[in-house]
């Protein structure tokens, strides 16, 4: 079959009473946020997560976060990525975080809010396809 173009949503929300428009996009390996204020991305962040066994057999979760362009002072955005590719590892998928952002302000509650945002509409996106044993017809 032809490969599936990728999943992708956009929404705006009032952050902290800024407009904030919000894009999405499944690219299979990897999960595309946008998050602007100013229609541009400041940043591009990159977030990965991997699991690791600890030697008494704890399966933990490591993430990495890097900043691949932009301003690196910008401690919060980093914040932003981890949350978000904790959002993606929660639901149980291996995918990558690539994010896009620009700010105009941060602060706590903002960062709240567009966590919530983007896990009222995440769902759908990063749901993999379920792994299970395949039903085999009993013969007749």
């Amino acid at each position: 079959g032809a490969p599936q173009p990728p999943q992708s949503i956009q929404f705006s929300a009032s952050i902290d009473g800024t407009p904030t428009d919000f894009v999405i996009t499944d690219f299979g390996s990897e999960v595309f946020f946008v998050i602007t204020q100013s229609a541009k991305i400041g940043s591009l962040i990159e977030a990965s997560s991997r699991s690791s066994e600890d030697p008494l057999g704890e399966v933990e979760r490591v993430y990495e976060v890097r900043v691949l362009f932009g301003d690196r002072k910008l401690e919060h955005y980093r914040a932003y990525a981890r949350a978000l590719i904790e959002i993606v590892a929660s639901a149980n998928s291996a995918k990558g975080v690539l994010l896009g952002i620009a700010l105009k302000s941060h602060s706590a509650e903002g960062l709240r809010q567009v966590l919530r945002e983007v896990r009222a509409r995440i769902g759908p996106i990063t749901a993999e396809p379920p792994e299970g044993p395949e039903e085999v017809p009993p013969r007749p």
